[in-house]
């Protein structure tokens, strides 16, 4: 390239297509026991698994290069380096997640009741890859009170 160096050329743009593809799969379970008249508890779990990840990329090849045109890391004036065999891997997810929830209502009245519970809730990154690993447990805590009209 000559000149002063200072100016770096534009090729147009690549493209290509992709399939994605995912799987998700969800298991729910949920129990209500009515221990006495006034005490109700209940027990809710939920586990998922979910993957997804894009297919390999066809054809993926800049666009309006000139055929002098020098694409490479080691060239200063080069825009990009234009592999991307491996682009495609950026998407990859993979996720299995817990989630359970135990609680108890306690009814004061026919139209007032008061509720606490304890939830936890765990996920495990199986695919740390463009965000990093996200795998991590958390617990919290609820309580209320509902009045009914």
């Amino acid at each position: 390239m000559e000149g002063s160096g200072s100016e770096l050329e534009h090729f147009d743009s690549t493209s290509s297509t992709s399939e994605y593809n995912n799987e998700s799969n969800v298991f729910f379970i949920n129990a209500n026991v009515t221990a006495t008249e006034k005490w109700t508890i209940f027990l809710e779990g939920v586990y998922s698994l979910s993957k997804g990840n894009f297919s390999s990329f066809t054809e993926l090849t800049p666009t309006g290069l000139p055929d002098d045109a020098n694409i490479s890391p080691d060239n200063p004036s080069s825009t990009a380096d234009y592999d991307f065999s491996s682009i495609n891997e950026y998407s990859d997810l993979d996720y299995a997640q817990l989630e359970g929830t135990l609680g108890v209502n306690y009814k004061l009245d026919k139209k007032a009741t008061v509720y606490g519970s304890v939830n936890l809730m765990d996920l495990q990154d199986n695919q740390a890859y463009v965000y990093g690993d996200l795998s991590g447990a958390i617990i919290t805590y609820a309580a209320g009170m509902t009045v009914g009209f």
